[in-house]
């Protein structure tokens, strides 16, 4: 894999303070540093016995403490690593192998030295819409045959989307992306690992990420690469949460005019709020999108460069509409949450904390990063993951915490009772079986409803039980 979705350190070495790096891992030699994200660590390594450059992704420090601790956490991660293994796809960043070294678990891969489709979306350029289905043909191709091998991604995003030449794609982290099965301890926050702008609705109740799951992620990145702009906009998670839940995602032409209706039916579908209504498989979605396609002439534009824009620092300014999500958390956080995490800090540090705390509050835009930059400043490795424990329950304490996704409740057991009782008079003693189903299977309140009233056969009686669900006391605490 690459490291253009991880966080480099000047020259590709690491940044001042980090950890050790080891000289080898098994049979590996490990060269240095290429990023670090939230949870991992990715070497630049190398196996000298084929002449072959790799990349060697590990768990941080305060992560692999956790997973010493807990033998069965060790023996998840190597299950998922060598599940990701059986991937052997051109759109794939191949795993080869895994490394149990000194006590830590290490997941070898193909270095790809490329930028992302991230970069790419961030200069602001919109590929033809022939390119834009060459591209979520690969996309849907790695993700159809990973899911072939039962094997589900669960970040899909444009930042782990790597182009490494001027037309192919290769998707990374399989393998890597499913940490959140693992129950790591995350400061500040509980709930499944994800991007919150590229997550299905249905992961917000805390439902297991399945095929359909990544095929809205995919969704969202054909409606970013046709428009330029993400479906959803929202101030904060709490907002994304309810659009999602709430609305239907915006039109296409809404946005770009230009399109036709046959693409936005193809966006409609894969971003539908149930996973029910999406395209049951990937393969489903490519057809779909290729007949939309070819249902006009081609346009005869000239494909982007992918690699060369990957590779290009983005424009000011380009591929965002609202600073929404992106607030740092010095915008976020309360001034007293700062100043606690300053003093937690200064027992390590000193005088200096301060500034490194207000500095990192104003670069960062998630608690992890947060605490992340803070921690590269921490000489050993005992004491970082100390200053991480002191930090995660400095910031549980806070009301307001960005990184964490909010709450949402399930259909009530007030809520089921009511609308049970409402439906019995119209068809029968069915209704309980049926309203319990369509609680568990429902993707929020408009969803539930709309499936309850595709049971009732009568058009009257189904748009007066449409028109009760807005009647005061049947939510509860739903």
């Amino acid at each position: 894999m690459g490291a253009g979705g991880e966080r480099r350190g000047a020259g590709g070495a690491p940044p001042s303070g980090a950890e050790a790096v080891p000289a080898r891992v098994g049979k590996y030699r490990i060269d240095h540093v290429i990023g670090r994200g939230a949870i991992g660590v990715v070497y630049k390594g190398y196996d000298e016995h084929i002449d072959r450059p790799l990349a060697i992704k590990t768990l941080r420090p305060e992560f692999l403490a956790e997973i010493n601790e807990n033998g069965d956490l060790l023996r998840r991660f190597a299950v998922e690593a060598r599940s990701a293994g059986r991937c052997l796809h051109p759109n794939i960043v191949t795993v080869f192998d895994f490394v149990e070294h000194d006590g830590a678990p290490y997941i070898v891969m193909e270095y790809v030295n490329a930028g992302t489709l991230d970069n790419v979306l961030k200069r602001g350029a919109l590929p033809p819409v022939r390119q834009v289905g060459e591209i979520m043909a690969q996309l849907l191709f790695a993700l159809g045959y990973a899911h072939s091998k039962g094997v589900i991604h669960r970040d899909v995003k444009p930042a782990n989307i790597l182009c490494p030449s001027a037309s192919s794609i290769k998707v990374s982290d399989f393998g890597v992306a499913h940490l959140d099965a693992l129950d790591l301890t995350r400061p500040g926050y509980g709930g499944p690992v994800g991007t919150p702008n590229y997550m299905a609705p249905e992961r917000f109740l805390g439902r297991p990420a399945d095929a359909r799951s990544d095929l809205f992620s995919a969704g969202i990145i054909l409606f970013q690469l046709l428009t330029g702009a993400k479906p959803y906009v929202a101030a904060d998670l709490a907002e994304l949460v309810r659009l999602l839940m709430e609305t239907a995602p915006p039109s296409l032409r809404s946005v770009r005019p230009d399109l036709w209706p046959e693409l936005d039916a193809v966006v409609q579908k894969a971003l539908a709020r149930n996973p029910e209504d999406r395209f049951p498989t990937a393969d489903h979605f490519i057809d779909a999108l290729n007949i939309a396609i070819e249902s006009r002439p081609a346009d005869n534009v000239m494909p982007l460069d992918l690699t060369a824009l990957s590779h290009q620092p983005a424009r000011e300014g380009a591929g965002t509409t609202r600073p929404g999500l992106n607030q740092t958390m010095a915008e976020v956080l309360a001034p007293d949450t700062i100043d606690a995490l300053s003093k937690t800090l200064a027992r390590w540090l000193g005088p200096i904390a301060r500034l490194l705390v207000r500095q990192a509050s104003e670069k960062a835009t998630d608690i992890d990063t947060f605490v992340g930059l803070l921690n590269e400043h921490i000489r050993t490795e005992t004491d970082a993951v100390a200053f991480r424990a002191a930090a995660g329950r400095v910031l549980q304490a806070t009301p307001v915490m960005a990184g964490g996704l909010p709450a949402v409740a399930a259909i009530s057991q007030a809520e089921i009772t009511a609308v049970t009782a409402r439906l019995l008079p119209v068809i029968g003693p069915v209704a309980s079986v049926l309203v319990n189903r369509q609680a568990e299977k429902a993707v929020g309140r408009d969803d539930f409803y709309r499936r309850l009233a595709e049971f009732i056969p009568s058009e009257q009686d189904r748009a007066a039980f449409l028109a009760s669900r807005a009647q005061p006391g049947d939510r509860g605490q739903g």
